[in-house]
């Protein structure tokens, strides 16, 4: 891929790191555009031509743009060849993978939101038995394995890995899941991979 890789994300954005973190771990060189989404650049008609939804993350690759993580990781992995399937069932397996853990761990990022950015507290009680449930689920399926899918790392370790890794922003003490917990540091242990507050840039670079 070449240097007309241009990400537009924010910090403190889950969604955006992941984008980031398959990046880095792929060696891939890219451009990086800060959004201010305190300041609603992300509702702006600069940004909204670029990303229709109005949400961060955005990946610009020439004359494409594309929105949403799980599609932007897809496409990543199809172009450079890294962390995809090896086949046409591993690519459809890999795309369920993202599909469920957008539905079982979200109740962490939401209960996180909660926490620090003030959404509604009345939802606390529910959104907390929700994260615990999707960490159970999570921690079953771990078990015996060192990856979410196969004995490698995939863009369903990478879509996963901002949940856990600010998971006790959420109060959520990764002790209770040893499982969950070993396959973060088995994620960490891997080149490229870094926490979201030290990945995630917080300005325009490049």
């Amino acid at each position: 891929m070449t240097r007309d890789l241009t990400v537009y994300g924010n910090f403190n954005s889950q969604p955006a790191a992941r984008v980031v973190l398959f990046l880095s771990m792929a060696d891939v060189p890219f451009a990086y555009r800060h959004v201010d989404l305190r300041a609603r650049q992300q509702k702006s008609p600069e940004y909204l031509a670029i990303s229709p939804f109005g949400r961060v993350p955005a990946l610009r690759h020439g004359d494409l743009c594309l929105s949403e993580s799980g599609v932007i990781l897809s496409y990543l992995a199809d172009q450079t060849g890294r962390f995809g399937g090896t086949d046409e069932r591993e690519t459809l397996r890999l795309a369920q993978w993202l599909s469920w853990i957008a539905d079982v761990l979200l109740p962490l990022q939401r209960s996180r939101a909660i926490r620090r950015f003030g959404l509604d507290p009345n939802a606390k009680a529910f959104m907390d038995g929700a994260a615990a449930a999707g960490m159970a689920q999570l921690e079953e399926h771990l078990a015996g394995k060192d990856f979410v899918e196969g004995g490698r790392v995939t863009i369903a370790d990478i879509f996963a890995f901002p949940f856990i890794d600010l998971a006790p922003e959420a109060d959520i003490d990764l002790a209770a899941y040893p499982t969950i917990k070993a396959w973060y540091q088995r994620m960490l242990a891997q080149p490229g991979c870094k926490g979201q507050y030290d990945l995630m840039p917080q300005q325009d670079v490049g």
